[in-house]
């Protein structure tokens, strides 16, 4: 049941990624139950052609904890590999309009369509564990040619338990003259660049790269000259409820020749896995491959842009996220991270951190973290991670009837603060109540239980 109410949920964010509530008012449990929510991912890339029109192509990336799976009975029909246990169908549809979207307007019978296409894909698992796992997924893409003009598309998504199949709202985009278009595309490829290979494999996360990875990025100049100079720029974004402002300017690098490719344009693969493939082309255009090193960056959003010199508008601009996969609730809220550090200060450190501004706040918080960072020179800090997790760990495992906050009970703290037990002994006296006791080393707690809902009380130390 659980898995339909978040499935519906991402259906109706169906274009959409990991939003981040850094400044919101929420609570941990709102922070949990978004930290929980299965991912899917679906973009959309503009491909010139040869003959002065443009390709639509749609990406997309399904997460099998989105997926709702089946298993298979002796009986079944399905062509399925040999030691498959469970199975689910997914198809993908999509309508191009002509036209921008009129949302008061949902009939659409009398809208010219100027495309359908269609995606169907049967994935397989040999245990349940894969089925929730948010490593394995579908992905593909789908691929539509228009002529320059006003369009738009809805996406439609039918899964193996859904009677009803759900559709997003229409979204407008525009095929531009690419002679007249004073703007670049920035495409988003994985890792590095591989000189070796004709193959640039998408990122396919939607405008998101995992957290701690480098990537390159693919980035048409228009009306390149010779002549001129091209800077690449990553910045910071200031992203706030009420506003988004470019921040500190954390990479910056001169395009260079070898960055540089002519005479070819970039065409969509096809595959499980969506890629782009640089073919000989008569478009006069030119593109830079430049590699970004994302595995320096702190976890936040970026604006990446390629400027001329003596220019200040970008002639190509994206904006991407850093996206942590599987990113400690906690760390989805500045304030609630701040407050969960209460098992670890004291009451006057905590209230020091707590004071001032949000980016003040912000900066105490990451320095206090730096300080203790296993691994320095990495933005990826071990033991932060590790502090967080366990307490999500803590919340979920120890809580109870009688207190819906296991990361604040005394087994939760001594998780967050000990980690997993070494062993764990449970004993039933005849006279009193259970008693559970862990041990990490010499080191032992004793817990009693207090109602009999699973809420142990810690009663002493060996």
């Amino acid at each position: 049941m659980q898995k339909r109410i978040l499935l519906f949920f991402a259906l109706s964010m169906l274009i959409s990624t990991l939003s981040f509530a850094q400044r919101q008012r929420v609570g941990y449990i709102d922070l949990i139950n978004r930290a929980s929510t299965p991912q899917i991912f679906i973009d959309n890339i503009i491909l010139p052609t040869e003959d002065g029109q443009a390709e639509l192509g749609i990406i997309f990336r399904f997460n099998n904890d989105f997926l709702p799976y089946r298993k298979i009975t002796p009986t079944s029909e399905l062509n399925a590999p040999e030691g498959s246990e469970y199975y689910t169908t997914i198809r993908l549809s999509k309508e191009v309009f002509m036209g921008r979207a009129d949302r008061r307007n949902r009939n659409r019978d009398q809208v010219e369509v100027a495309s359908r296409d269609i995606w169907i894909d049967t994935l397989y698992t040999t245990t349940f564990e894969d089925t929730e796992s948010s490593k394995l997924y579908a992905s593909g893409s789908l691929l539509t040619k228009l002529e320059p003009g006003q369009y738009n598309y809805v996406l439609q998504l039918s899964l193996i338990e859904n009677t009803n199949d759900r559709n997003t709202n229409g979204r407008n985009f525009s095929i531009t003259d690419w002679d007249k278009k004073p703007t670049g595309e920035v495409y988003l490829i994985k890792g590095k660049r591989n000189t070796d290979s004709d193959q640039l494999p998408l990122t396919n996360i939607s405008n998101n790269i995992f957290f701690g990875e480098d990537f390159t990025s693919l980035i048409r100049i228009p009306n390149y000259s010779a002549d001129e100079e091209y800077t690449l720029n990553v910045y910071r974004m200031n992203i706030d409820r009420r506003d988004t402002t470019k921040g500190e300017n954390v990479y910056s690098y001169t395009v260079r020749d070898e960055n540089l490719i002519s005479g070819k344009r970039p065409e969509l693969t096809k595959g499980k896995d969506p890629a782009l493939a640089m073919v000989d082309s008569e478009l006069n255009h030119t593109y830079a491959l430049l590699t970004v090193p994302h595995s320096t960056f702190l976890n936040a959003g970026y604006s990446l842009e390629i400027t001329k010199e003596g220019d200040e508008k970008p002639l190509a601009r994206k904006f991407f996220r850093s996206y942590w996969a599987d990113m400690p609730a906690s760390l989805l809220n500045l304030d609630i991270a701040i407050d969960h550090m209460k098992f670890i200060v004291s009451e006057e450190q905590l209230k020091d951190i707590k004071t001032g501004s949000a980016s003040e706040k912000e900066e105490k918080f990451r320095t206090f973290w730096e300080v203790r960072d296993p691994t320095k020179g990495t933005v990826y800090n071990e033991l932060m991670a590790e502090y967080y997790r366990r307490i999500d760990f803590a919340f979920k495992e120890f809580s109870n009837r009688g207190n819906f906050a296991g990361h604040e009970s005394d087994q939760g703290k001594v998780y967050i603060n000990y980690g997993p037990p070494d062993s764990k002994d449970r004993q039933f006296p005849t006279d009193g109540n259970v008693i559970e006791i862990w041990k990490y080393g010499d080191k032992s707690f004793v817990f009693e239980a207090s109602t009999g809902f699973g809420d142990f009380v810690l009663i002493g130390t060996e």
